[in-house]
């Protein structure tokens, strides 16, 4: 079973699994990076990349600024809005903070990458992800999950485009459920 404060990895994009962790928030926000441990964790678990070392308040309180903006300039974007130049400068200068370079192996023949990524670093990957999305051709996939409590927003990669929730085992169930449960008490009266 699915917590309410389990991570989404299914929107399709790392950018709208970050912004993910603040769910609900249009309505009442549910921080899923209550603290430090918890972006770890994220990193960890989502991003595939540990930063191997606890993370700050201070740098938990930039994630989540990084995090706000993502998820304020999509979903303007979504509603045909600007984007507010604060958001669009943030995730700008994330996106200049690359990652260690590759380096060549001993012998030559090899690539490889180095584990020592910084949390900018990381969060980097994230803002340039966000551009790709919010500037190319997916954006036109994206969609908001149509469960009356949820407001994340996904990428539908499916081939018919019609995916509805932004997450079957999450919001899909419970709306199924809801569905059922309404048509079973309607026949029963």
């Amino acid at each position: 079973m699915i917590s309410e404060m389990d991570f989404h990895t299914d929107t399709g994009r790392p950018c709208l699994d970050l912004a993910a962790t603040l769910g609900d928030r249009f309505g009442s926000p549910l921080e899923r990076l209550p603290d430090p441990a918890a972006l770890e964790d994220w990193f960890a678990s989502v991003a595939g990349k540990p930063l191997g070392r606890p993370v700050t308040q201070p740098e938990l309180d930039e994630a989540r600024a990084l995090r706000d903006s993502i998820g304020r300039i999509a979903d303007r974007l979504y509603d045909g809005e600007m984007p507010d130049a604060e958001d669009v400068d943030r995730i700008n200068r994330y996106a200049a903070i690359f990652p260690p370079p590759p380096r060549l192996t001993p012998d030559g023949r090899g690539v490889s990458q180095s584990d020592d990524w910084s949390l900018d670093a990381i969060l980097g990957e994230v803002a340039r992800d966000a551009i790709d999305l919010l500037s190319g051709p997916d954006f036109a996939r994206v969609k908001r999950c149509e469960a009356e409590d949820c407001s994340v927003l996904f990428v539908d990669y499916s081939r018919p485009g019609k995916r509805r929730w932004c997450s079957m085992t999450r919001c899909g169930n419970r709306a199924k459920k809801r569905t059922y449960n309404a048509r079973n008490r309607t026949t029963e009266i």
